[in-house]
């Protein structure tokens, strides 16, 4: 199955991505080293969404399957793992892991890069605990080879997030308004995503509702009630600040039952995969103004 992602549309996304760099690194210098990663992993992202939009992905989950996962509350990509092109992203990997390590400065992407080329890391399994989101068996793999688990995760999560957006798409019915999967996700009234089961990066407050984004697959969806995306607290325990009054468009929802906090965004339109991340990226003082007071980003949620 493929679906119609046209060359433009992704070339045009590239400018918007190429212009907010430019505009975010004459703005906020300390972000340079941040900004020149990103160039670099959104920039192979972009390329991969051209490669794998083109090509057949594999055939999405029943529609009467996705249904029954949604009522019971499980991500629709989780339940199985899809046929990942595991040869076509290992050299994705190795490149992602130098860039890595010329960009910061840090060695562990450099030697997750020579561990994949080895083959001394299986790949395969890499991608697949990846794209399963499961953190403990990462962290596992990476005590095993003595590498940094922060520096597999991110180089695997990047090489795989086109993959997961385009068959996310696919799974929950994206281009087919009508279909009873879209009614479906209407009633998704959970805070980890319903297509792959991460948290959200953020949320983006569009005509007038409430969007959270994928961190992964950058899928969309809504909550049924305003309350803690992570732990579903709501009352006088769930608040929403603003930390600059200058710019109301930028706030933050803080939980003081589990901690957790997440940035709310008020845009014209949700942003297209991948621009959410680069949203992430610019709003890096909400984090540090959250975690400044306390408040802390969860880790995957154990499904």
């Amino acid at each position: 199955m493929t679906l119609n992602y046209l060359d433009a549309d992704i070339e045009s996304r590239r400018r918007i991505a190429e212009a907010r760099w430019d505009d975010l690194a004459a703005a906020r210098p300390r972000l340079g080293r941040a900004v020149a990663l990103q160039r670099r992993t959104i920039g192979r992202q972009f390329d991969l969404l051209a490669a794998f939009a083109t090509t057949a992905l594999p055939a999405p989950p029943p529609e009467a399957v996705v249904l029954h996962r949604l009522a019971d509350g499980i991500p629709v990509l989780r339940a199985d793992l899809p046929p990942l092109p595991v040869d076509a992203l290992i050299p994705v990997m190795v490149e992602l892991g130098r860039a890595v390590s010329e960009v910061s400065g840090v060695p562990a992407g450099a030697r997750a890069a020579v561990l994949l080329a080895r083959g001394e890391v299986d790949a395969a399994r890499l991608l697949a605990l990846v794209f399963q989101r499961d953190e403990d068996a990462v962290r596992q793999l990476a005590a095993e080879h003595a590498v940094a688990m922060d520096a597999l995760w991110l180089i695997a999560d990047v090489a795989l997030a086109p993959l997961a957006h385009l068959q996310q798409r696919v799974a929950l019915r994206e281009d087919e308004p009508d279909s009873p999967v879209r009614e479906a996700l209407e009633r998704w009234d959970t805070g980890f995503c319903p297509a792959c089961g991460s948290w959200p990066a953020l949320a983006e407050v569009a005509y007038g509702e409430r969007l959270l984004r994928c961190a992964f697959c950058a899928c969309a969806w809504r909550m049924l009630t305003d309350r803690c995306a992570f732990c579903g607290t709501a009352g006088e325990r769930f608040v929403t600040v603003t930390p600059d009054r200058a710019r109301p468009s930028r706030r933050l929802e803080l939980c003081r039952q589990c901690g957790g906090f997440l940035k709310v965004l008020t845009v014209d339109v949700p942003a297209p995969f991948p621009l959410p991340a680069i949203d992430d990226l610019a709003t890096a003082d909400l984090d540090q103004a959250a975690m400044h007071h306390g408040y802390r980003r969860h880790p995957l949620p154990r499904l």
